[in-house]
């Protein structure tokens, strides 16, 4: 074998292969949806966690009872030098402040002695912190900060030993990992599963030629809309179930509040994300833009609802974003009944923002499903 023709072969080897390339180029530049995803998708994460995730909680809700009114003052200087809270109620009588806590009106309780405990009187007595432990991460840093201001302020000015503040977690004392991040993967593992059955519905009887059978049929928008979606929320509520039957078993996970509430709560949630998957699929043009949109929308979700990061520690912007997401509130709702005991009316009350991002995503749906018919 020549040199020679070894290099004409492989030139033309070459050559092949740059025709091709340059035709997938041709297609990939001219898919702009696919284009604006796959930037859109890394801009908005390097946003969210440059500007939005924020490990140092700001506006920690705190609730003050004090039968002393002249540590007040020096109190509240206190508190605002940690530049992690907000005080939510004050001057309240002896209890109070724990009951605030207990029911999740606010996350962190001050009860302060009867004596004034910066007198030397009061070398016996000290605060009592009552803390809503169901999600440490979000207070652990502001009681970190608050006691260091406590120790750095009394202890520099008072010549008598002073008692160590006593701090009470409730809901999950020994602060367990498992406690805090299992409730939220209900919500989590559910979203992702319904967004992307949805997602595929559509976009998938097109690519496999049974969408023209479909058309030839007399179902309209919103038959097609229920009877695609009915078999998928019964599925992500088994898989609910079973996520909650697991965390039981393997984590001991307690369950105080109204399960069934919870239960009535998940096919509501699993309805809102499937019928923005079918939307996401209605609009695409293949299977591949289908699943880039659901993932365009679950990512943010799982950094903007409190899941991973704590929620207290987002600007307010991301907050009210975080607000409009229905994985913010099932958060809320599975730790609230499985940790704090709460019952079905504030389950019902976290799941009026879902059911109206469900309404909105169901208007979206029968649209864009409407003008694909057409």
């Amino acid at each position: 074998m020549s040199t020679s023709g070894f290099g004409r072969r492989l030139a033309r080897r070459i050559a092949r292969m740059l025709a091709v390339a340059r035709i997938e180029t041709l297609h990939i530049t001219r898919d702009r949806t696919s284009i604006s995803l796959l930037v859109g998708v890394p801009v908005v994460q390097i946003l969210l966690f440059g500007y939005a995730i924020n490990l140092d909680p700001k506006a920690v809700p705190l609730a003050i009872a004090e039968e002393h009114g002249d540590a007040s003052d020096r109190l509240h200087r206190l508190i605002a030098e940690t530049h992690h809270f907000a005080i939510v109620a004050d001057q309240l009588r002896s209890g109070a402040a724990e009951r605030m806590v207990a029911e999740g009106k606010a996350l962190v309780g001050i009860e302060l002695p009867a004596l004034d405990y910066f007198a030397a009187d009061a070398v016996s007595e000290a605060p009592r912190i009552v803390v809503d432990a169901s999600d440490p991460a979000a207070v652990r840093p502001a009681l970190a900060g608050l006691q260091a201001s406590y120790w750095k302020d009394v202890g520099r000015d008072s010549a008598f030993p002073l008692p160590a503040m006593e701090v009470r977690w409730l809901y999950n004392p020994e602060g367990r990992t498992a406690w805090t991040i299992v409730p939220g993967l209900v919500g989590v593992i559910t979203m992702i599963s319904m967004l992307m059955l949805g997602a595929l519905t559509l976009v998938r009887e097109r690519e496999r030629g049974s969408w023209e059978a479909l058309l030839a049929t007399p179902v309209d928008a919103i038959d097609a809309l229920i009877g695609k979606l009915s078999p998928y929320v019964v599925i992500g509520t088994i898989q609910a179930a079973l996520v909650l039957v697991m965390a039981r078993v393997l984590f001991e996970l307690p369950v105080t509040g109204n399960l069934l509430a919870l239960f009535v709560a998940v096919p509501l949630y699993a309805a809102a994300h499937l019928a923005l998957g079918f939307a996401f699929s209605a609009l695409a043009e293949s299977q591949l833009q289908a699943l880039q949109g659901a993932v365009f929308f679950y990512l943010p979700s799982m950094l903007l609802s409190g899941f991973m990061f704590p929620f207290q520690g987002m600007p307010q912007w991301a907050r009210a974003i975080g607000e409009a997401l229905p994985l913010t509130h099932m958060v809320r709702a599975t730790r609230g009944i499985l940790l704090r005991g709460e019952d079905a009316a504030r389950v019902a009350s976290e799941m009026a923002p879902v059911a109206i991002f469900a309404a909105i995503a169901a208007g979206v749906a029968l649209v864009a499903y409407r003008r694909r018919i057409d």
